[in-house]
C-alpha cells in the first residue's frame, strides 16, 4: 500500500493530493489521446533514472490537465500498469511555495560559507596538483545529498522538503508540475525560482519522479537548453487534433 501523506507533510503543505481529488470528483473517463496516455505510462515504467519523467507538451492547459487526470484516474482504479497503480500523484502548488516568505538570504549565505569553510581551508593548504588537492576539489564540487544541500532561498527549501518526503517513501509518489518551465526560471517576475541545482541531482539519483507539463515553446526555451534536466525528462507532444488511437 502507498504511504499516505499526513496533514503536516510538506507534500500536503506545498502540494495537492490529486489522486484523492480525482477519486472524490469522480472524473469521467477520457475517450481521446489514448496514445499519449499510453506513452505517459510507458515512460513512468522505465527502469533506472534515464528519461523516466514525462513532460506533456500542449498549448491548451485544459487539455494537459485532462490527460493527467485520466492517468491519475487509471492509477487510482488499478487500470494502470503495476506498480504505478500503487502510487499517488501530488500536484505542486506554486502559490503555497511563495506564501509568507521572509528574506533570510544573508543568513543562508552565511550557513553555506560556514559549511564549506573547513574544506576550503584544507584546499588552500594542499599542495597544487597533489592527489589531496584533487580529492578536495572533488569533494568541493560534488552534489551534496538531498538532505545536506543548503537551500539558498526559503522557496527552494520548501521544494527540497517535498523532495525529501518523496525520497523517504520510494515508489509511493509522483510529483505533477504544470508550467514546468517555472521551476527553472521561466517566469522570474511572477515566480522567482530556479530549482535547477535541486532538480538535477534529484532526478539523476532517482530520488524523485515527476510528470511535467507546459507548452512546446516553453519547453524549448527553458528546459531543452538545460541538458542535465532534459536528459532525465521525456517530452511527449500532444496532437492538436484529438484522436481515439
Amino acid at each position: 500500500m502507498p504511504t499516505m501523506p499526513c496533514d503536516s507533510s510538506p507534500l500536503e503543505r506545498y502540494g495537492h493530493n490529486l489522486t484523492r481529488l480525482v477519486k472524490l470528483l469522480t472524473f469521467a473517463p477520457l475517450t481521446t489521446h489514448e496514445a499519449v496516455i499510453h506513452r505517459v505510462f510507458e515512460v513512468l515504467q522505465r527502469q533506472g533514472t534515464t528519461k523516466n519523467s514525462p513532460v506533456i507538451l500542449a498549448s491548451d492547459e485544459t487539455r494537459r490537465w485532462s490527460i493527467v487526470a485520466e492517468v491519475i484516474r487509471r492509477m487510482g482504479r488499478g487500470d494502470a500498469p503495476f506498480p504505478l497503480r500503487l502510487r499517488q500523484v501530488i500536484g505542486l502548488d506554486y502559490e503555497a511555495l511563495f506564501t509568507n516568505l521572509s528574506d533570510d538570504t544573508v543568513i543562508r549565505q552565511e550557513r553555506i560559507e560556514q559549511a564549506y569553510a573547513p574544506l576550503k581551508e584544507k584546499l588552500a593548504q594542499a599542495k597544487p596538483g597533489s592527489d589531496e588537492e584533487w580529492t578536495l576539489l572533488d569533494e568541493l564540487f560534488r552534489w551534496p545529498s538531498l538532505e545536506e544541500w543548503i537551500a539558498p532561498t526559503m522557496t527552494l527549501e520548501r521544494l527540497q522538503s517535498m523532495f525529501i518526503a518523496m525520497n523517504q517513501a520510494p515508489g509511493s509518489f509522483v510529483l505533477y508540475v504544470d508550467y514546468f518551465h517555472r521551476l527553472v526560471g521561466g517566469e522570474p517576475d511572477t515566480y522567482p525560482i530556479d530549482a535547477s541545482a535541486l532538480l538535477k541531482p534529484s532526478l539523476a539519483r532517482g530520488q524523485i519522479q515527476l510528470i511535467g507539463a507546459c507548452t512546446l515553446e516553453q519547453y524549448r526555451q527553458h528546459i531543452e537548453r538545460n541538458a542535465a534536466i532534459q536528459r532525465r525528462c521525456q517530452e511527449i507532444c500532444v496532437p492538436e487534433v484529438e484522436d481515439n488511437l
